[in-house]
């Protein structure tokens, strides 16, 4: 008998199937993860293959940890071997081992999006810069790392833009001595971690030692993948081409962080002679939620055709609200929620999905009238919180004695009166010395500050020097304590004290639950893993309340009961009148994941009246993707209008020439559009190279009197003239 006996038999054949490339199109809820780990049991049980040789990357830590759990219930310890882990994860794992090859301390430590901003507003102050919308810190250091992503580095940004544009100028120069910081205080930001590790692939030593270790890839979540990871496993797969791609193309929804759909669409072009099996038997939701999601996701082109279907009863008709305004929607959702539970169901298996975290005021507000339990995710995580970056920066300075971001950081935490002129002196005194600032202070007699504040800062250096010293003698609890101790950190606290008090104790748990877990754990080790962690991983599935998250971060997960908010025209789909294609495309497989996160009923509702930009928009319209599922399936139940009834447009997918905001269906009458005179005085010229916020970089290829014709690396888009400001960058 096979391990492979308990599966069913499209997911055998993909899990029998070990040798040469192999395309896993599962559907939502189809089963992958269970077929990936029979996959890899049958490897090791039965065809004799080491755990030492296969690589299993995907793309939350969560994720990570639920397959070596499944894998360890069909191995046992043998899973134990197995590098089951996140593309991040992974290129750390190779930095640690081979970061000086590329000019790294092997203790190098994670910079995180808000030690990202800190560097950069702080570039900005030396460089004299105020703050507009295209300069904000946030706004840079996303420019920054889709740039670094795509292979752009400050060398090669003028072969992409004009560097004689002042905006340009001053970007390049900021570009470069954000990376010049890092490189300097031995510290990566997330995308560097990716860059680096593919830059470690270059080194033909490198490359062969790890294609000789993994002899066997495989990927979860392949539509999610961006260009660098795609050639960081095509790389390590080019020898034996024993890799292993599982995905939908009908839950790529990460464009906007560099998701690229085609690695999945053109897996069969790149590997020939690939085998290739679809998962379609859907083991989570009901009959009529799988047909809604069919009918919807028919209509986007980049779709290769599964039909999800399940052997689970027809279930209860899709509820679909129009609420007056977005009071009405959450009275609405609230109330329901409320029913649910009086009928026996429990909060912990409810969502609320919306679009943008910006929906969830109004929700909350209600929810907390009604007295019912919620948490929302995807706001500040744990380790955001002021207290915890506090500790964590006396961690990381430990950990790595270059780290000045930290440094400065803590200098003053608890308040020690250094100001910025002394810790300007400090840093030229650091750079003449070429220490860092850490060490600068062993010198604090030679450096021209004030008398009264030298004491401080030699009693700062010992402290520190105490525990560093003593750093390999003690556990990582033992250095937490030291930190607390000789900093009077808690007794420090001002405002919000209690609550900051049970954060600080919650850190430390969080150190005991990972000695526990490896009892040889090192202080770089658990900053490297606590660094990787994302809002997802925190979700307590078993806690009774009911959760509120956006739809990007609910991929993955499943709930009983699902209440889609904010059906609108114009924030779900989230577009305008020259939204390409496959940014619509993109939208709607964003509402298919919604749609596949329920398992027995989903609840829909749209709002008439929105407040937009502080001011009410009176003329909310239903969303297309309404009109592009099962109507059998969808039951009207109340509201503003009661009824959604379909337009002459019938069955077509709506499109921008039929689509009119001003009709009640919204589809109908042909909008005449003002016309903008845009004609050869813009400022845009055929030639020219542009850097679109979403696609990077690309070069107009037409220009008329309304729009532009630019070609990207994902193909060409239309651009209207006069949104072209508002979308370029250059």
């Amino acid at each position: 008998m096979s391990i492979l006996d308990k599966l069913n038999e499209e997911q055998r054949k993909a899990a029998e199937k070990v040798e040469g490339p192999v395309l896993i199109l599962a559907g939502a809820g189809s089963g992958k993860t269970r077929t990936v780990t029979y996959r890899m049991a049958h490897m090791i049980k039965e065809k004799g293959i080491s755990p030492l040789n296969i690589l299993a990357l995907t793309f939350t830590n969560k994720a990570a940890r639920e397959m070596k759990e499944r894998a360890e219930e069909l191995i046992g310890s043998e899973a134990q071997n197995l590098v089951v882990s996140t593309f991040h994860a992974f290129s750390v794992r190779l930095l640690k081992m081979y970061a000086d090859r590329i000019g790294y301390d092997r203790n190098f430590n994670i910079y995180d999006v808000d030690d990202q901003k800190s560097i950069i507003t702080k570039i900005k102050k030396e460089m004299n810069i105020g703050d507009n919308d295209s300069s904000k810190p946030g706004v840079l250091a996303n420019r920054i790392s889709k740039l670094k992503e795509q292979g752009i580095g400050v060398n090669e940004l003028g072969q992409q833009v004009d560097l004689k544009i002042p905006a340009n100028k001053i970007f390049a120069q900021i570009y470069q001595s954000y990376n010049e910081t890092l490189k300097k205080n031995n510290a990566m930001d997330f995308s560097d971690l990716l860059v680096n590790a593919r830059k470690l692939l270059d080194d033909k030593f490198i490359l062969e030692r790890i294609q000789e270790r993994y002899k066997y890839i495989m990927v979860d979540e392949y539509q999610d993948t961006n260009d660098i990871q795609y050639e960081i496993i095509n790389l390590i797969a080019e020898k034996y081409k024993n890799i292993c791609v599982v995905g939908d193309e009908d839950q790529s929804i990460y464009a906007f962080r560099g998701a690229n759909i085609n690695n999945i669409l053109n897996f069969e072009r790149d590997y020939k002679d690939a085998f290739t099996v679809k998962l379609e038997q859907n083991y989570r939701s009901t009959k009529k939620i799988l047909d809604t999601a069919n009918e919807l996701i028919k209509n986007n082109k980049s779709s290769k055709g599964k039909n999800l279907w399940t052997n689970s009863s027809e279930g209860e008709k899709i509820k679909v609200y129009n609420a007056t305004d977005i009071f009405d929607e959450a009275n609405y959702i609230v109330s329901e929620i409320r029913k649910k539970v009086k009928n026996g169901a429990s909060y912990k298996n409810m969502t609320i999905l919306y679009r943008t975290n910006a929906q969830s005021r109004i929700l909350e507000e209600k929810l907390l009238a009604a007295n019912v339990p919620y948490k929302i995710y995807g706001g500040m995580q744990f380790f955001q919180r002021k207290e915890i970056k506090d500790i964590l920066a006396y961690l990381s300075l430990l950990n790595n004695r270059n780290d000045n971001h930290n440094f400065a950081r803590i200098i003053n935490v608890p308040k020690r009166a250094v100001g910025e002129k002394t810790l300007q002196k400090i840093s030229e005194f650091a750079i003449e010395k070429n220490v860092s600032m850490l060490d600068a202070l062993k010198y604090v007699d030679e450096i021209s500050i004030r008398a009264t504040v030298k004491p401080t800062l030699k009693s700062f250096y010992n402290m520190m020097e105490s525990i560093h010293s003593n750093l390999e003698n003690l556990s990582i609890k033992e250095i937490f304590e030291q930190v607390l101790s000789k900093t009077s950190y808690i007794d420090s606290l001002e405002d919000n004290k209690e609550d900051r008090i049970k954060n600080i104790e919650e850190l430390l748990n969080s150190i005991i639950e990972a000695e526990k877990q490896n009892p040889d754990i090192s202080l770089t080790e658990y900053l490297d893993m606590i660094s990787l962690t994302s809002s997802s991983d925190n979700i307590e599935e078993d806690e009774n309340y009911v959760k509120l998250m956006t739809i990007h971060s609910s991929k993955g997960l499943e709930f009983d009961y699902v209440f889609l908010a904010g059906m609108e025209e114009g924030l779900f789909p989230s577009i305008s009148f020259d939204t390409p294609e496959e940014e619509i495309e993109e939208e709607r497989r964003l509402c298919y994941v919604a749609i596949t996160r329920a398992k027995k009923e989903l609840f829909i509702s749209y709002a008439s009246t929105r407040k937009i930009w502080g001011r009410d928009d009176n003329f909310r319209k239903p969303s297309r993707f309404l009109y592009e599922m099962k109507q059998d399936n969808l039951e009207y139940v109340g509201g503003r209008f009661g009824t959604l009834k379909r337009s002459s447009v019938a069955k077509s997918v709506p499109t921008i020439e039929n689509f009119n905001p001003f009709s009640k269906g919204g589809f109908g009458r042909k909008v005449e559009l003002r016309k903008v005179e845009k004609t050869e005085n813009s400022k845009y010229k055929v030639g020219q190279t542009v850097i679109h916020k979403k696609f990077g970089s690309g070069k107009i290829k037409k220009v008329d009197t309304k729009s532009m014709t630019v070609e990207f690396k994902v193909g060409e888009k239309k651009i209207a003239l006069i949104l072209a400001d508002k979308i370029l960058e250059n």
